[in-house]
């Protein structure tokens, strides 16, 4: 209801904008106003309400990827690279052209056989054509001449007469502008564009499924480290409780129960704190997945509905390399570059070459004393053709230094070529070893825990019987805590360490189960 009244308002403004433009400028500013008041309400009004956002991973990219600036920009793109490509074919579409003019001259005779001492002469001429020009470089042009001529000419056959002249022009590039790849090359860049335009745009989306699930795995963390200080928290103070009850029959010294208090008061802070970190990295999970943008759940706890869990995944370094030469965007969109670049330093060797056009055309002509006879008398008996050579050459450099220039910027993207390729080589073996690397931590620190679970109960019976001091069993509690707290360290490294992997390779919506539409 609150959208409802707030697109309301500012229709209002506008409306009122419009018809009193006197006065447009304060009214328009006192609903611009109310405006920001209710968009404030929006989201006040729900900062007081208790609400629980219970959502998986799955969710979590569906969010990040609706209403992503980022991917709404890139997403523009390849439309912008489309239009491209249609202004570049432009220059192979047909046009057509028409033109009529009337010309009424009066002048002074200076022949008597013109038969008046002022002469005049109407003249009417209605000409269309279709011109165009074909991928070899070809241009033609195909018109047809209509005139009406009507003078006081005592000589003149028909008064008025009327002619028609279709005919066809053929121009033919031998040298420069010759050729399809030449003629097609500005459509080719811009297609190129296009598919580089499409690449960047995956690139983008990978990376913010990257970065939603790196922020989704380090919130568990959090929530996870938060339940693991609790959990010492709660292990302090049921000593504490002990200690309590040992005290008072004068089993321990009041040191013992000091000890024992100033540890559940410091295992205190440390939950204040873990709760701190856990909140902010709530509230980044929100942000990347755009939640902080709904009035309606932008305060809400977010409870998630996924656990991490462990699932082995063997690597191997030259399948995955294979992969991220195939799939990367980046990869892709360097080897589009590199074809764009041939096709420049092509379209730039041509035009070092001299113009030679071979020209041609052919049409009929008649002459009658109406439009009819005049067009019934354009036949292969009056014919008017021609054929010539047009030759031109460049005087000057500025065309070898473009193709100069086309060659260095090739070899300029060929190392950068290299480059990315070695790169790429390094970043993926860095990739896998890691995943390796946080695999044997997890296998570690698994073991660890339940090593230290097993010394913990252990101990616990020892101190019931009084063979071991409060001391000590506060430091098997931490060192307990610490080993379930590494263990969720390792499991979450683990799984974002595959995420790296699967973006390091291209394979990030493969992945994901995500299909992106044709744009």
């Amino acid at each position: 209801m609150l959208k409802k009244t707030l697109i309301f308002c500012l229709n209002i403004g506008l409306f009122y904008s419009l018809v009193y433009p006197a006065a447009a400028k304060d009214k328009l500013g006192e609903a611009e106003e109310r405006a920001r008041e209710m968009e404030k309400a929006l989201f006040i009004l729900p900062a007081a309400e208790d609400r629980v956002l219970k959502i998986g991973l799955v969710d979590c990219m569906l969010y990040a990827l609706k209403q992503n600036s980022e991917i709404l920009i890139k997403r523009i793109e390849p439309k912008l690279k489309d239009d491209d490509v249609k202004i570049a074919k432009a220059d192979f579409e047909p046009t057509f052209n028409a033109e009529y003019t009337v010309d009424d001259k009066n002048e002074l005779s200076y022949n008597t056989l013109e038969g008046a001492d002022v002469f005049n002469t109407q003249d009417m001429n209605l000409n269309a054509d279709v011109s165009g020009k074909l991928l070899s470089g070809t241009e033609y042009k195909v018109e047809l001449l209509n005139q009406r001529y009507k003078s006081d000419s005592t000589y003149q056959i028909f008064n008025p007469y009327y002619a028609v002249e279709p005919q066809i022009t053929i121009t033919q590039p031998l040298f420069r502008g010759f050729g399809i790849i030449v003629n097609k090359a500005d459509i080719i860049v811009a297609q190129n564009n296009r598919l580089q335009s499409g690449a960047s745009f995956k690139d983008t989306v990978m990376d913010t499924i990257s970065r939603t699930k790196t922020a989704y795995y380090d919130y568990i963390f959090y929530l996870e480290a938060y339940a693991i200080a609790r959990l010492s928290l709660e292990r302090a103070q049921n000593l504490l409780k002990i200690n309590n009850t040992r005290y008072q029959k004068g089993l321990i010294s009041s040191v013992d129960l000091l000890e024992t208090e100033a540890a559940a008061a410091q295992r205190e802070k440390a939950v204040l704190a873990a709760d701190t970190l856990m909140k902010k990295a709530e509230d980044d999970l929100k942000l990347i997945t755009n939640l902080v943008d709904d009035p309606e759940v932008w305060n809400a706890k977010i409870e998630l509905i996924d656990k991490p869990v462990f699932v082995i995944e063997e690597v191997n370094l030259l399948q995955c390399l294979k992969e991220a030469f195939e799939y990367r965007p980046d990869y892709y969109s360097a080897k589009i570059d590199l074809k764009s670049r041939d096709i420049k330093i092509l379209s730039a060797k041509n035009t070092l070459l001299p113009t030679v056009d071979l020209i041609g055309s052919f049409g009929l002509n008649g002459l009658g004393k109406d439009y009819q006879d005049a067009l019934g008398k354009a036949n292969p008996d009056y014919t008017d053709w021609s054929v010539g050579v047009k030759f031109s050459l460049p005087w000057g450099s500025g065309d070898r230094a473009k193709y100069d220039q086309r060659q260095l910027e090739k070899a300029q993207a060929l190392l950068a070529f290299k480059r990315l390729e070695q790169n790429i080589i390094l970043e993926i073996r860095d990739k896998v070893r890691l995943v390796k690397a946080r695999k044997q931590h997890v296998d570690v620190a698994k073991l660890s825990k339940e090593k230290e679970s097993q010394n913990y109960e252990a101990q616990k019976e020892r101190y019931s019987v009084g063979q071991v001091s409060t001391h000590d069993m506060l430091d098997y509690q931490d060192k307990l805590a610490q080993a379930e707290l590494d263990y969720v360290n390792a499991l979450i490294q683990y799984n974002i360490a595959l995420i790296d992997l699967d973006k390091s390779q291209g394979l990030t919506l493969a992945k994901n189960n995500i299909k992106l539409e044709e744009l």
